[in-house]
């Protein structure tokens, strides 16, 4: 009936598949998803955690090589990128760590958004730069508008 096809389409996505909450935060280190049917409770995960041939979604999102374009050419000198997850050729690090291919423990001190409102936070190893957004002066720590 109509009301059993329409019932039915609720739970069908753009693929043809239910969505699946999904989120990945580059800059912090990890990705979030759920793991059952339901989408009251979401795991976080280290980045590693992608593209490693385990499924940890409920849905396998956090396994769709493409889309999230996981690639295996962040190699560099030799090292591989470790504690961290390899995405369109660039090493992203799992929080906690830091360098080239993530081979450095190193605190993310963005984390704790020491830089103004008005002001973009950049991880460095061992210490961070704070640069005032467009349309705004300081020095990162205080930005205020010109």
């Amino acid at each position: 009936t109509n009301a059993q096809l329409s019932a039915s389409r609720k739970h069908v996505g753009i693929f043809g598949l239910k969505h699946e909450v999904f989120f990945l935060n580059l800059e912090d280190g990890y990705f979030g998803c759920q793991v059952n049917e339901s989408t009251d409770y979401l795991q976080l995960y280290e980045l590693s955690k992608l593209c490693d041939g385990t499924s940890d979604c409920y849905m396998g999102s956090d396994e769709l090589r493409n889309k999230l374009k996981c690639t295996n050419d962040c190699d560099k000198d030799g090292t591989a990128c470790s504690n961290g997850v390899c995405l369109d050729g660039q090493c992203h690090c799992n929080d906690g760590f830091g360098g080239c291919n993530c081979q450095v423990p190193d605190e993310n001190e963005c984390k704790y958004r020491p830089c103004d409102v008005f002001a973009h936070c950049t991880n460095t190893l061992g210490s961070f730069t704070c640069t005032c957004f467009p349309g705004y002066q300081g020095d990162g720590l205080h930005c205020e508008g010109k």
